[in-house]
């Protein structure tokens, strides 16, 4: 499988120019970022959570977990929780399980974005696969993302 037929439709749809990225095959966002030679700050990775009012999609970098008090406080939402991988398989039904582009307007989804990956010149994100990148200019992924709550949602990992 290559890039997610919604993300390349999405990223020509609006314009961007994108790179993709070969790499061996990977499990994580962070062995991804491994596996190319990237930072793992610079990955962008997505986290699928729910309630009964929904989903929301959480954009966060690789190198972090997600803070759920962050997220409740921001939305008001306190009863989301992450969604297991087989409860989103018809969402994304271009992509291989588990490897959520972090596009969550491409997919009609609420999406929240975490601050800290405003600071990149180029953003890395998954494609829907688990051996390929698709690597876009940061003011291209804050356009895309403009319509989206953007906030301090991570803490590192270390």
């Amino acid at each position: 499988m290559t890039i997610a037929s919604t993300v390349s439709q999405y990223l020509n749809d609006h314009s961007v120019h994108y790179r993709v990225i070969p790499h061996d095959h990977s499990a994580t966002s962070r062995e991804s970022a491994h596996k190319t030679g990237l930072r793992e700050d610079s990955v962008a990775k997505a986290i699928m959570l729910k309630d009964d009012h929904g989903m929301v999609m959480a954009i966060i970098p690789a190198s972090s977990s997600l803070d759920m008090r962050a997220v409740h406080d921001e939305t008001g939402r306190n009863h989301l929780e992450m969604m297991q991988e087989g409860e989103f398989g018809n969402i994304f039904t271009d992509c291989e399980l588990g490897a959520l582009p972090p596009l969550g307007p491409a997919y009609g989804i609420t999406t929240l974005v975490d601050s800290s990956l405003n600071k990149w010149d180029t953003i890395y994100l998954e494609s829907g696969d688990h051996e390929s990148l698709v690597a876009i200019d940061g003011r291209d992924f804050e356009q895309l993302m403009s319509h989206c709550r953007h906030c301090d949602l991570s803490r590192d990992w270390f």
